[in-house]
């Protein structure tokens, strides 16, 4: 288990906020599964994996609409992502609804990306679909 700094907490928060926030908790803590597996796989950190290129495009895609969007303190899907930020970073972590997920698309994007025709599905939560 990595040592989560502050930065770790809030990009991890921020990420699944921007990317899942219409998916209630399940769909914030299903995109932070996939980045802790992403940490643990690469043995890197949760900022780094938050603000790798062309990963999370509402944090490093210029023309995704999220990427400046940011959450109002009161926001109650703010708070949440903070919280299960916060639990993503103890020795016990989250539950990991994905699966060992790396790699998501939303549901409703067509075409279907090309990678993942060879990744194995492992799931659907809150309108995305999850592949290893």
């Amino acid at each position: 288990m990595a040592i989560f700094s502050v930065q770790d907490q809030f990009m991890l928060a921020l990420t699944a906020w921007r990317e899942n926030r219409s998916g209630g908790r399940p769909g914030m803590q299903s995109v932070m599964n996939v980045l802790m597996n992403r940490v643990a796989r690469r043995n890197s950190t949760a900022y780094e994996e938050c603000v790798r290129p062309w990963q999370f495009s509402s944090i490093t895609a210029k023309n995704d609409p999220q990427l400046t969007v940011w959450p109002a303190r009161d926001d109650p899907a703010w708070q949440e992502a903070l919280l299960l930020a916060e639990q993503a970073g103890t020795p016990y972590g989250l539950i990991d609804l994905t699966d060992g997920a790396t790699s998501y698309y939303a549901a409703s994007l067509s075409p279907v990306p090309t990678w993942a025709a060879v990744m194995t599905k492992t799931g659907e939560i809150a309108g995305q679909v999850f592949f290893r």
